[in-house]
């Protein structure tokens, strides 16, 4: 069932087109933002781990009625519309296939707006290059939200996606809170791309981000990546080769795991 609701929620995001109020990002904000009577559960919304807990509320009711009803076909029905609305973000996508179409063009000025939209949806203010933009944008919107839905179901998957989106206060608090959640995530991704990369290279970057703590995900994502696989432009003018290279890693990162899944579906794990 894992493996179907998966390869189903996936294919579904690339080709299915809806509004943008289709978004787990969307309902959590609004129901952030929901209204109730005045009293100890408002007053209570406003501490941190309040606000937290207020906001997987909605994942935890799907998980509450899915055990309530136990119906294999339901949970699966579920999983898939519930990962399908947890992994959609058309605006990146969009927003990528602009800035390919503006770069092969020669419009920098809308490649570099293009660019600047992966850099807010990845939550990178800085100068960060196309390359690691996409590296992460994957690992936030597709790789952890699957890596937590087999790991704990739909539940796993909503919650993490409800931290990932939710509107928080920027402190240490939550930074840590962020480098938890993706801390897993980020060494299993990146361990797919010591097979599909260059391993030689890439295995001694991996084996640093596992032992150096706190090294950043962020960071540890855009290394091991980088030594996995030569990113560097074929010639100077040449701006899109970069991002193309990248999406062809993760992609062929997500084709092992899935495959790997496959086998293990097969040997009765999932």
């Amino acid at each position: 069932m894992y493996l179907l609701a998966i390869l189903l929620a996936y294919s579904l995001e690339r080709t299915v087109q809806l509004g943008r109020n289709w978004e787990w990002r969307r309902l959590v904000l609004r129901w952030q933002h929901l209204q109730i009577a005045q009293g100890k559960i408002e007053e209570w919304r406003q501490h941190s781990l309040g606000k937290v807990l207020w906001a997987i509320i909605p994942a935890l009711i799907i998980w509450f009625v899915l055990a309530l009803f136990h119906n294999t076909l339901l949970t699966f029905l579920v999983s898939v519309g519930a990962l399908f609305l947890a992994i959609r973000v058309p605006a990146a996508r969009a927003a990528y296939r602009g800035y390919l179409d503006a770069a092969t063009s020669g419009d920098d000025e809308t490649a570099s707006d293009c660019l600047r939209k992966l850099q807010k949806m990845a939550d990178r203010h800085e100068e960060a290059p196309i390359e690691n933009v996409l590296l992460w944008i994957h690992l936030r919107h597709y790789f952890a939200v699957f890596l937590y839905f087999l790991l704990f179901g739909i539940v796993g998957a909503l919650v993490y996606a409800t931290l990932r989106d939710m509107r928080h206060p920027h402190n240490e608090r939550w930074s840590t809170a962020q480098q938890v959640i993706d801390w897993l995530p980020t060494r299993i991704m990146t361990l797919g791309f010591l097979l599909v990369g260059n391993f030689s290279r890439a295995a001694p970057v991996w084996l640093s981000s596992i032992g150096n703590v706190p090294q950043g995900n962020y960071a540890a994502a855009t290394k091991i990546a980088a030594a996995a696989e030569d990113l560097t432009p074929k010639h100077e003018d040449d701006i899109t080769s970069t991002a193309l290279t990248t999406v062809a890693l993760v992609k062929r990162n997500m084709l092992l795991f899935i495959v790997l899944l496959a086998v293990l579906t097969i040997g009765g794990w999932f």
